[in-house]
């Protein structure tokens, strides 16, 4: 699929996740006052920000060096050069770091599963360790094992749907008066790390998935002379992915219609139902274009519909680019993470927000336009009509946002006994330090591995 449509907001999703990483980090550094899990969790969430920034930036990079190819330069191998360079190993590391990092937060975050005194010295070294052997390992096997890697963060399948069940019944049936505070953020957190693949649910359910999967393992190793995907990591470990995403999705799904039945209709069960749809649609899809999908397996490989590329690109990018950061956000800004009471904390919360409008507004305007034939001038008057909404509602939303605040934690201890352990301020500073510490030590593997010419 590649085209202009497709990978055209990572450059803004590079500049975004790492400037909403940064300003996270600052706000949870000042929030001196949260409960511990909370902290922690901001930290974790800040940082994933960043390393997925980086990560983009990478794939930025090499995105701007392919669109200077030749056809020439692909059948001489140019692509492969690229795919076994420094830009690529870093990327990959930056992918490693963040799935560490993601499989510690749902240990800690809404319900705190370590509860104990060391939590945060366990997880640190648990994070360094599997960040030290992962990232070189990842780059030894050529990438051929990425659904294994992806494993690391099933736990946020195996935690937070049962939280999500456990509170959800706890509203419904029990009338627990704050329990919705808590399954409504774990629903959040499943969506922020997985909605990518949420999107393709009935795909994934179906085995539909497995169609484009066999497609571009053909693609990576006909056309480009990379190595794609072992054969365990494929048949194995991406079914069981794509099941384990298809099956959480539908807890969320009927779990979401059952409590709309009983409590009416918010917002997040619109944007589930959202989700549902546009499964749906991609499902239908599938069907259409099933011909040109097997091509590649079955006789010589037929280009995609553009039509289908743009809806590929406007419905993927727009989940992983703009709803991904967009939900962490909210989930720092709206669930008592960081502190937002004093003037300092308000000017940086206010600039995350006005970001966070005026890049969504001007990402969805972009995809809208590879998507329909509208004219510049049209979409100029419309950016330039939200940025003056934004501007002059954005301090609404703001305070929208904070006055509205939900608190996990507190309701957590409003329904069960947790254990608070005492954390020292300076075992948050090791943790950053050891995450800065992990990128650095990424970034000088992909390095000295390129300069050795390690798969050349």
């Amino acid at each position: 699929m590649a085209d202009d449509a497709v990978n055209a907001l990572i450059p803004v999703a590079a500049v975004v996740h790492i400037a909403l990483g940064v300003m996270a980090l600052i706000l949870v550094r000042r929030s001196l006052e949260k409960e511990w899990n909370e902290r922690f969790a901001g930290y974790l969430i800040s940082w994933m920000m960043i390393v997925l920034g980086l990560k983009y930036a990478f794939a930025t990079i090499i995105d701007l060096k392919i669109e200077d190819f030749t056809g020439q330069d692909f059948i001489e191998g140019a692509y492969t050069e690229i795919y076994y360079s420094s830009y690529k190993y870093s990327e990959m590391a930056m992918d490693s770091i963040f799935l560490c990092l993601a499989f510690t937060l749902p240990l800690v975050y809404p319900y705190p599963i370590l509860q104990k005194n060391n939590a945060l010295k366990i997880t640190t070294a648990f994070i360094i360790i599997l960040g030290v052997i992962t990232i070189p390992l990842d780059i030894f096997t050529e990438f051929a094992n990425r659904d294994i890697k992806s494993t690391i963060n099933w736990l946020c399948y195996v935690i937070w749907v049962p939280i999500y069940l456990r509170f959800l019944i706890g509203e419904i049936k029990y009338a627990e008066e704050r329990a919705r505070e808590v399954s409504s953020v774990a629903l959040l957190l499943l969506l922020g790390l997985k909605v990518q693949f949420m999107i393709f649910w009935l795909q994934n359910i179906t085995g539909l998935s497995k169609v484009y999967v066999s497609r571009w393992i053909v693609e990576d190793e006909v056309f480009l002379g990379t190595v794609s995907q072992s054969e365990i990591s494929t048949v194995v470990f991406s079914s069981l992915g794509m099941t384990l995403a298809a099956l959480s999705f539908l807890v969320l799904l009927f779990g979401e219609l059952w409590r709309a039945y009983y409590k009416g209709i918010n917002g997040i069960t619109v944007l589930v139902g959202m989700i549902f749809i546009v499964g749906v649609m991609w499902f239908l899809l599938t069907l259409v274009v099933m011909e040109t999908a097997t091509s590649c397996v079955d006789t010589i490989c037929e280009p995609f519909d553009q039509s289908f590329i743009d809806w590929f690109a406007f419905t993927y990018q727009i989940a992983v680019y703009l709803v991904a950061p967009l939900i962490f956000m909210f989930i720092i800004l709206n669930y008592n993470i960081v502190d937002t009471e004093s003037e300092h904390s308000k000017v940086i919360t206010r600039i995350m927000v006005l970001l966070l409008l005026l890049v969504a507004t001007s990402s969805l305007i972009e995809m809208i336009q590879i998507v329909l034939p509208i004219p510049e001038m049209v979409t100029s008057a419309l950016f330039a009509g939200g940025v003056v909404l934004f501007i002059g509602w954005e301090e609404k939303i703001m305070d929208k946002m904070i006055t509205d605040k939900s608190n996990s934690v507190g309701a957590i201890e409003s329904i069960l006994n947790i254990n608070n352990p005492k954390i020292d301020e300076m075992e948050y500073t090791i943790f950053s330090v050891a995450t800065v510490s992990l990128i650095i030590y990424g970034l000088l593997l992909a390095v000295l591995f390129d300069s050795m010419g390690l798969h050349s």
